[in-house]
């Protein structure tokens, strides 16, 4: 059975900017890492009963607290506020892809219609005389739509994705 450590409280003496110090200079953790430890976050792998014990001696003697968890009920008991952090993270990152996408795809129809534009002023400014008339009316493929395709298309895998996401939350670690 494999077992992990969560911060519990600091000793009387030790302030919370004391408890990073020692956790960045002694254990060598980065300031974000102390942050989500004194947070009460699982950052430290799983490891053993006789291994654990010998850790919490070790933070007591640094003046934090620290508590022995199950490895497997911590992982199954995740609270849901970071379920819902996970998803509104998810949901942040697919709007901005979308939005990415979008400004992407009006970036494409505006470079089409200059240069359609172009093309016309050319034929215009040209003095041949008499102008060409044709009995058919010719058309001019339409780029966008195809460009509004792949839109779509990737719209409808960033939404699929979610989806997943939403359904399997541990699927994706965020």
């Amino acid at each position: 059975m494999s077992y992990r450590i969560q911060f519990a409280q600091l000793s009387n003496n030790v302030t919370t900017e004391q408890a990073k110090t020692i956790l960045t200079t002694k254990l060598k953790l980065s300031d974000a890492k102390a942050t989500q430890f004194l947070a009460g976050k699982l950052i430290f792998s799983p490891i053993s009963q006789d291994k654990a014990i010998k850790q919490q001696k070790t933070f007591s003697a640094l003046g934090i607290k620290v508590k022995i968890v199950n490895a497997n009920k911590a992982q199954t008991q995740e609270p849901e506020h970071d379920v819902d952090q996970r998803i509104l993270a998810a949901l942040d990152y697919i709007t901005t892809s979308i939005i990415r996408l979008e400004e992407k795809v009006d970036d494409l129809a505006r470079l089409q219609q200059e240069q359609n534009g172009e093309i016309d002023l050319e034929l215009e400014n040209n003095n041949w005389g008499e102008e060409l008339e044709f009995d058919e009316t010719v058309e001019s493929s339409n780029k966008p739509k195809n460009i509004n395709w792949l839109f779509f298309a990737l719209i409808a895998i960033l939404l699929s994705l979610l989806g997943v996401i939403v359904a399997f939350p541990n699927l994706l670690p965020f």
